[in-house]
């Protein structure tokens, strides 16, 4: 490179201008929206002595936020511009960036004269003119604040051409590609839930180090797919135990997160997200799988999921064999306890309340609420022979987040494990009693079985089973709401004899499926159907 500095005469400086150029590719098509930001920074407007200035318009920067449709850039202490003279590439020394600022100054040393260089922008702190790293673990500390790209990989190159009084002009062309992250939940949750961070996992090669040139990021070839450089995970707000909120529909402005990414085409795409409740300190992922994604040089795309989480509703918790439709807390809704160890007064206590148990004495089957429910015999075939699953898969009520389900074989398998069919097993438990019927004091203590023989996981085959999520009760008297997400209260239709307050039920727990039986007067979750 010629640097020509001539004593005795006044040195020329040339100005850079970059004009806008981020555009941002949603689902649906492009945006090139960019638009100006406050200046958060003192700029410092003297020349130093012996260099030439390159000088960007306002319009072009490398860092930003997001507004919805397109990132509004900025540049940030660190960045620095490379100028390629016939293969040699120069950085920029100095610079007047002090904190954010909407316009920026970089200097060279010494007097350049050529009428066009090629202009590289590698990535704030990148010592490299020929090489881009997009960082394996991002971080960002705010919605919509893309302030962190400069330092994960954003990238971008352009043609700088002399002008007649020795300035130069140019518009940055950003290389990288990019994935804007809004991630909601239609059924709602509150807002101690957060998303803690986003992973994204391809076939290919989507972060590490690339080499770069005045076309931009190199990907050919691209480099092998490890395990270190096939995933990229971005951090929100700190992570662990805090993140950016989930809203109701996606909404950018409450938890936009924005990753950068080589381009490039990619198939099947895995993105994780990572979510916590600071209430029930429950922790867990959540995952959604593409089959090809093709990402642009320079472009965004939006990825806005409604989160596939199971959702219950808080209108199951039942007395025994109440009227239908009038669970623990109708009429009461907004008295409900959702958090284990709330209690509240509203809670049915007299049998004036229409919310109040079936008091029908045994053998006199559920008629109401609990009519559908297994009986007692049905639940020890279940219990005994329901190849019991736990699934630590997430699910809400209340809106939070909870944790944890026993799948358990339908009587159909069951039947057809055992060569007998429902009818049959309606009438008889294993081993032939009748505990719809059967009164007994020695027999029907016999009813209370334990099964600890549990597998992990989901079964293979979900459909020939039913889940009961660790739902939790409501308490007699006081109504207190207890183990959610560590244990499940479910109803048969059979009350228990000698004992009118009673009648059977079934838990589930990580490692245990329990038949048993409990006052009329807790709610517990109807069967689901």
């Amino acid at each position: 490179m010629e640097h020509k500095l001539r004593k005795g005469r006044k040195m020329k400086y040339s100005y850079f201008w970059a004009l806008p150029v981020a555009a941002l590719l949603s689902l649906a098509g492009c945006s090139n929206d960019d638009t100006l930001q406050a200046d958060n920074g003192k700029q410092q407007n003297t020349v130093p002595a012996g260099m030439t200035e390159f000088a960007d318009g306002g319009l072009t920067r490398t860092a930003g936020t997001y507004d919805g449709s397109a990132i509004k850039f900025y540049w940030t202490s660190g960045d620095r511009l490379w100028i390629n003279d016939a293969g040699t590439l120069t950085i920029s020394t100095k610079d007047n960036i002090t904190g954010k600022a909407p316009t920026a100054k970089f200097y060279f040393p010494g007097i350049l004269t050529a009428s066009k260089y090629n202009v590289r922008y590698t990535g704030n702190g990148n010592a490299h003119g020929d090489k881009v790293t997009i960082s394996t673990a991002q971080s960002q500390s705010a919605p919509d604040d893309a302030s962190h790209i400069g330092t994960d990989g954003d990238c971008g190159t352009a043609e700088a051409t002399r002008q007649g009084d020795g300035s130069y002009t140019f518009t940055l062309a950003h290389k990288a590609s990019y994935l804007v992250f809004t991630p909601y939940y239609s059924p709602e949750f509150a807002e101690d839930v957060k998303v803690t961070q986003i992973k994204v996992t391809a076939d290919e090669a989507i972060a590490g180090e690339f080499k770069f040139d005045d076309n931009g990021i190199n990907t050919t070839p691209r480099p092998a797919a490890t395990a270190a450089n096939r995933s990229i995970t971005l951090t929100l707000n700190g992570g662990s135990n805090n993140g950016f909120v989930i809203p109701k529909a996606a909404d950018h402005e409450k938890n936009a997160a924005i990753m950068v990414l080589a381009p490039g085409e990619y198939h099947h795409v895995t993105v994780e997200y990572t979510l916590y409740d600071q209430k029930t300190q429950v922790r867990g992922t959540v995952s959604k799988t593409y089959n090809d994604i093709t990402c642009k040089a320079g472009k965004n795309k939006k990825v806005s999921t409604d989160l596939a989480i199971t959702h219950y509703s808080s209108d199951r918790y039942y007395m025994w064999d109440a009227a239908v439709g009038k669970n623990a807390w109708e009429g009461h809704e907004n008295d409900q306890p959702i958090l284990n160890g709330g209690s509240n007064a509203s809670y049915p206590k007299t049998s004036g309340d229409s919310r109040w148990y079936n008091p029908a004495p045994f053998p006199t089957s559920a008629t109401r609420s609990a009519a559908a429910c297994p009986n007692a015999n049905e639940m020890l075939w279940y219990v005994m022979y329901g190849d019991p699953h736990w699934d630590p898969s997430l699910w809400s009520i209340m809106k939070h987040l909870y944790a944890g389900g026993m799948w358990l074989k339908k009587l159909s398998g069951i039947a057809a494990d055992k060569h007998t069919n429902v009818t049959e097993m309606k009438k008889a438990a294993p081993g032939g009693t009748d505990y719809t019927k059967e009164q007994s004091y020695k027999i029907y203590d016999q009813f209370i079985k334990d099964n600890k023989t549990i597998k992990d996981g989901r079964p293979d085959n979900p459909n020939d089973y039913v889940y009961l999520p660790a739902i939790g009760t409501y308490i007699l008297n006081n109504g207190e709401l207890r183990n959610v997400g560590v244990r499940g209260y479910y109803w048969s239709s059979t009350p228990r004899p000698y004992e009118a307050l009673n009648a059977y039920n079934l838990y589930v727990q990580k490692n245990e499926v329990h038949t048993g039986y409990g006052p009329r007067n807790n709610a517990h979750w109807l069967w689901p159907q």
